[in-house]
């Protein structure tokens, strides 16, 4: 490391440390995330995704402490290794790929299952970097429940910050502690399992304060930074496994490993009494400051500034700094139906003879150039348990194949749901067509598959009536 190099990191570090320092009693793990965050954002060493605040952070040079992992003889020797999903942590998970190491990386916040396996593909035309982003993982990964054997031997964890003695500091939401409690009650880690997290140079402090660490927070082994390799001297003590009565029942009923994990220890006979108080692990630390959006008013240019106001007038079209003054707009009233509105000289559209070339010659009055027939809704279906790597294209393919196509979708496939409108065939348009029965339409549904290789079971349910003005933001078949 350069003179220079080493001369920016010392000053990047001491002034975060000072500003801490100077921070208001007592510290917490909020306020050291918070000067953290801010430190990051001031001084130009995040990297996307930004802003930084309630993240852990991607910073510049999060490859080169990567690369360190090389560095390390358990890491060599090490088979099966899991990597954090977040953006700091991407070279580490190519590097394992790289290395053959049999990869797994958690379940974003644990709602799906606990790990995913990544392994490298057959095609050797896909880049590793796009195999272990977040949208690959979800899609080429493949799940590991509570049920499958496997041994974690390496455990790379992202922090906001951690000290050289081994405390570390995450984004407060507790996920990490919770996937590390999880693995430990399956046996997949012990006190063998070597820990580490690379973080900036300046996220490193020589200590924090002790009393804000607990039974549950998970220590590391080594700090890895784009210049050094930190080797912690004396190892902390790890949790045990999970600490029951520090959850409450909404944090066991959003993480079905956890109930599959609280069942299989009531049948032993295990206590897993949940605290009564319905809060998280410091849920008020989770969040960042938000950005404050100001609006400010763009000052007029000296070139287009009025004689008036270059010239101090104090009249009321004068504005202080050039400032102009807001323009306002002005509607006209919607006339009823049948009602002319009329010209300079009091004459309505009627009485006016129509000019020459006008393609609203022959137009009657509030007369509408296109409108849509629009037919009342016969019936709706609610649609759930919908995968989120499903489209709404491949939706409709399959219910044309089907031959209950609606005339109106409504998509929510972010949220796993979806609803279709069926409304009554036209007589003018087609007098033999019958009208669709609800009940033939959910059996056919019930037992439909939106692509092959899905497993989840759609659930159809009967919505009320509702008016098409309730189903403005659809997509139209």
């Amino acid at each position: 490391m350069s003179e220079l190099q080493q001369k920016n990191k010392t000053d990047q570090t001491e002034n975060l440390k000072l500003n801490i320092m100077e921070m208001d009693k007592p510290i917490t793990k909020h306020s050291i995330r918070t000067r953290v965050w801010q430190h990051f954002e001031r001084n130009g060493i995040s990297s996307f995704p930004r802003p930084v605040y309630g993240r852990i952070p991607n910073f510049k040079g999060c490859e080169d402490a990567a690369a360190k992992l090389s560095s390390i003889d358990a890491y060599n020797n090490c088979k099966n290794i899991e990597v954090n999903p977040d953006k700091p942590q991407e070279g580490a998970r190519v590097l394992a790929l790289e290395n053959n190491k049999n990869l797994y990386v958690p379940v974003p916040r644990l709602k799906e299952g606990l790990l995913k396996h990544i392994s490298l593909p057959k095609d050797s035309n896909v880049r590793l970097k796009q195999l272990v982003s977040r949208k690959g993982i979800e899609e080429n990964g493949t799940i590991i429940s509570i049920e499958d054997e496997v041994h974690i031997d390496f455990l790379v964890l992202g922090s906001v910050a951690v000290s050289k003695q081994g405390y570390r500091i995450g984004k407060g939401r507790g996920y990490a502690d919770l996937e590390y409690a999880i693995l430990r009650e399956m046996g997949a880690l012990d006190e063998n399992t070597v820990i580490v997290t690379n973080v900036h140079d300046s996220q490193v402090f020589d200590t924090l304060p002790n009393e804000l660490f607990q039974a549950y927070d998970v220590p590391v082994d080594y700090i890895l930074t784009p210049t050094e390799v930190i080797e912690v001297a004396s190892r902390l003590q790890r949790p045990p496994g999970i600490i029951w009565k520090l959850l409450s029942q909404r944090r066991v009923n959003l993480m079905p490993v956890l109930q599959q994990l609280k069942e299989r220890h009531d049948r032993k006979g295990k206590d897993t009494t949940l605290k009564e108080v319905d809060t998280d692990v410091e849920t008020n630390d989770a969040e960042g400051p938000r950005r404050r959006i100001v609006w400010r008013k763009r000052r007029r240019s000296l070139g287009k500034t009025s004689e008036s106001q270059a010239e101090g007038d104090t009249g009321e079209n004068a504005k202080p700094n050039g400032v102009p003054r807001r323009r306002r707009y002005y509607h006209r009233r919607r006339l009823p139906l049948g009602e002319e509105r009329p010209n300079e000289n009091g004459e309505s559209a009627s009485e006016r003879p129509p000019q020459e070339g006008s393609v609203l010659k022959n137009r009657v009055p509030h007369q509408r150039l296109y409108r849509r027939n629009r037919l009342p809704i016969d019936f709706s279906l609610m649609i759930s348990n919908i995968e989120k790597t499903v489209r709404v294209r491949e939706l409709k393919n399959a219910l044309n194949e089907k031959g209950i196509k609606p005339n109106v979708i409504t998509w929510r496939g972010y949220r796993g749901v979806c609803y279709l409108h069926y409304t009554k065939p036209s007589p003018k348009t087609d007098t033999l067509l019958e009208p669709r029965q609800v009940d033939s339409v959910i059996e056919i549904l019930q037992n439909m598959k939106i692509r092959p290789d899905l497993e989840n079971q759609l659930s159809v349910k009967v919505m009320d009536r509702i008016s098409r003005i309730e189903t403005t933001d659809v997509t139209a078949v």
